[in-house]
């Protein structure tokens, strides 16, 4: 199962993650944010509520319920590889 072991936060909308895979690089979530219709999601964009942000059921949850699924941050960390 993909989940994700460890993260830290790298500055605004950005974290490092590392998976259970060896897999590990930065994640940009503001447009992610931004492009999401989800008022839960978008909730997000205030940096005090983004840093809430923990561990848990093996990816990456907010105290706003809030959670993404490890796949999905899996396919973002390669995209952005690829764009930088």
């Amino acid at each position: 199962m993909l989940g994700i072991t460890d993260f830290a936060l790298k500055g605004d909308y950005t974290v490092y993650v590392e998976f259970n895979d060896g897999q590990k690089g930065l994640i940009d979530l503001k447009d992610t944010f931004e492009n999401d219709h989800r008022e839960i999601i978008r909730e997000l964009l205030d940096l005090e509520k983004f840093r809430t942000v923990r561990i848990g059921l093996h990816t990456l949850c907010w105290d706003n319920g809030v959670d993404f699924a490890p796949e999905f941050l899996y396919e973002q960390i390669k995209m952005q590889k690829k764009v930088a």
